[in-house]
């Protein structure tokens, strides 16, 4: 018999461990080991005991790669982001008849690649799904993970309200799908020590649907190279839940590794293309450049380490994530939003540089045709923050077994969702949003018109800012130049606002997902609003790091669009982006206005005059 192997590190990714605790089972006999090759790893065979070894040595994964639907099977889907879990359930054979996103950017991935699907770009909760009622087969959506109210006794719908699981209850109640899926990231279970799990229960209860037993898929078991989980959640309305059973997919029968994202493989029939992709400033790489392939900080000499991590020095746990190289004969960690956050290192393997967007695509097992559209920052967070399309397929054709069950016991046929579709745009064309892409909400105005201080200077005597012209255009640095470690393209001599961030709100600038940036009730009349060009928040006892570029300036509420939000407490509104990281630590500036405000320059902060 042909020995199954897995080596140690594969064996640490499938077990969710680490590579050290593996070699120790091996050292210790835990587990039989061998050496394949040259690779010292497991047959997996001999650890049929394990589940998810089993699974995958007794799986039917070619066998269920090629089943077909027996009809046309419909499908509505929420947040979908730049398409991960949209393409691979279309792939698994369901047909998309809307798609609702709120990010501009990623519409226009959709659309650009699926120019078929009636996308709608715009805040969920002003579409009305009614016109689809008992229409569409499936819904899906990947909603944010918000903590919730728990205000009434039983912890159901009503107390979800203000969430954007709400919505996609509102549009289960709505559609009445057959079938319909929530995927979260894993920790979903034990968030609010786990009542915001125990209200999302309760409330497809109360929907009329039963809940199958919720599963963490890992990604690895499904040709994804990446060790990523994700918490999917499948629920079969009631009338039809006790004549069928959702059976999961069967995985993969190895795991792959970045080099089958990397290079021609099972997966991808080329090596990776080329693409755009950030750069390390020259003193990271410096750095980097003595990391190994699979290393990270604690290969670093003693000094370098501790200047590196700065204050993160000091602190307890692992912090394997700072000063990561990936290993080609490993899956690749999960990808973050950003391939080169401190904290979160993602180096590749034999270069010194991050990933590229065609590498984070093949990660994600994007099909290099799949074009992601916007900035490259807003790229990196599409795919980022998408479902794996392998994983999504896998999930896709276990729907897929799953709705041709329900046809065999309840035979329909496929309803023509066209005139309901286009009830919905139509409505949909009447109204004018303002966007608030921080919290993926909008309000609609009762006088369809853009808040901005043009309207408002008369009433409240400040200046307006308008829309400036795109960051890039008026950059005398470019990329990769050594007239600027930095790697992306700003001017020197632009105006700087630096404003101190309260702590509730740090969260979102600490990860760089920071939309907007509301002031104080008082906003110095000595800042000339025209002239601001970059933003960078102020974290007390921290300093500054991250550059944004301000959009618009307008007036808007405190807390806008976040649990707190107060309409009638009035404040300057700066609409953000993030530009990227100008320090690779944290720097400690003074603040001159109201030890709130500072008015300055790039060149300043820099110290280059």
């Amino acid at each position: 018999m042909i020995m199954k192997f897995i080596s140690e590190n594969n064996f640490a990714a499938l077990m969710g461990t680490s590579n050290s605790t593996a070699q120790k089972w091996a050292e210790s006999g835990v587990y039989p080991s061998h050496v394949v090759n040259g690779v010292r790893g497991f047959d997996m065979e001999e650890l049929t005991e394990i589940p998810e070894v089993n699974e995958m040595i007794n799986g039917k994964w070619n066998e269920e790669f090629h089943v077909q639907p027996l009809r046309q099977y419909t499908s509505v889907e929420l947040f979908a982001g730049g398409g991960g879990l949209a393409l691979g359930i279309s792939l698994a054979g369901f047909h998309h008849v809307l798609l609702n996103e709120f990010d501009t950017s990623a519409c226009k991935t959709l659309r650009t690649n699926r120019p078929d699907w009636n996308v709608i770009e715009g805040d969920v909760r002003h579409i009305d799904f009614t016109p689809l009622r008992d229409r569409v087969d499936f819904l899906s959506g990947g909603f944010p993970c918000q903590a919730f109210s728990y205000a009434g006794k039983q912890g159901g719908f009503n107390d979800t309200r203000g969430t954007l699981f709400f919505e996609l209850a509102r549009a289960v109640t709505e559609i009445r799908p057959k079938v319909f899926m929530g995927e979260n990231v894993k920790g979903l279970t034990s968030h609010e020590d786990g009542k915001t799990f125990d209200t999302i229960c309760n409330v497809i209860r109360e929907l009329g649907y039963t809940l199958v037993e919720p599963r963490v898929l890992k990604a690895i078991m499904y040709q994804v190279p990446q060790k990523r989980e994700r918490l999917i959640l499948i629920a079969i309305r009631n009338d039809i839940a006790e004549k069928v059973q959702f059976h999961w997919p069967s995985p993969y029968g190895c795991v792959l590794t970045l080099r089958d994202a990397l290079y021609k493989s099972v997966i991808f029939d080329k090596d990776v293309p080329k693409s755009e992709g950030v750069k390390y400033p020259e003193k990271k790489m410096r750095v980097l450049e003595l990391v190994p392939q699979g290393g990270d900080w604690r290969d670093l000499p003693k000094d370098i380490a501790r200047e590196y991590m700065g204050g993160s020095w000091e602190l307890g746990g692992g912090k394997t994530g700072m000063a990561r190289r990936l290993s080609l004969d490993e899956p690749s960690l999960t990808l973050t939003c950003a391939p080169a956050q401190k904290q979160t290192e993602r180096c590749h393997p034999l270069e010194t540089r991050p990933l590229t967007v065609r590498e984070y695509a093949r990660i994600q097992t994007f099909p290099d045709y799949w074009k992601f559209q916007g900035t490259m920052s807003e790229k990196y967070k599409q795919i980022g923050n998408a479902v794996p399309v392998n994983l999504a397929w896998a999930i896709g054709r276990s729907l897929v077994r799953l709705f041709n069950d329900i046809q065999r016991e309840f035979p329909t046929k496929t309803q023509d969702c066209a005139p309901a579709v286009r009830e919905i745009l139509r409505k949909q064309s009447q109204l004018v949003v303002v966007k608030d892409n921080k919290t993926q909400t909008s309000k609609v105005e009762a006088v369809c018109v853009q808040l901005n201080l043009f309207d408002l200077y008369d009433q409240y005597e400040l200046k307006p800012i308008t829309q400036n012209s795109m960051l890039h255009e008026s950059t005398e640095i470019q990329y990769g130049t050594s007239r600027t470690r930095y790697p992306f393209p700003i001017d020197l001599t632009r105006n700087l606002l630096i404003c101190n961030v309260k702590k509730d709100n740090w969260e979102q600038y600490l990860d760089g997902t920071a939309k907007i940036y509301y002031t104080g009730k008082k906003f110095p009349t000595t800042v000339a609003l025209n002239k601001l060009y970059y933003f960078m928040p102020y974290l007390s006892g921290k300093g500054i790091r991250d550059l944004y570029y301000i959009k618009i300036a307008r007036l808007g509420y405190r807390k806008e669009g976040q649990v707190g939000e107060d309409k009638n407490d009035l404040r300057l509104v700066f609409e953000i982006e993030r530009v990227g990281q100008l320090f690779d630590d944290y720097k400690k500036v003074t603040l001159e206005i109201w030890r709130t405000f500072t008015d300055t320059t790039i060149s300043k902060v820099i110290g280059r005059q």
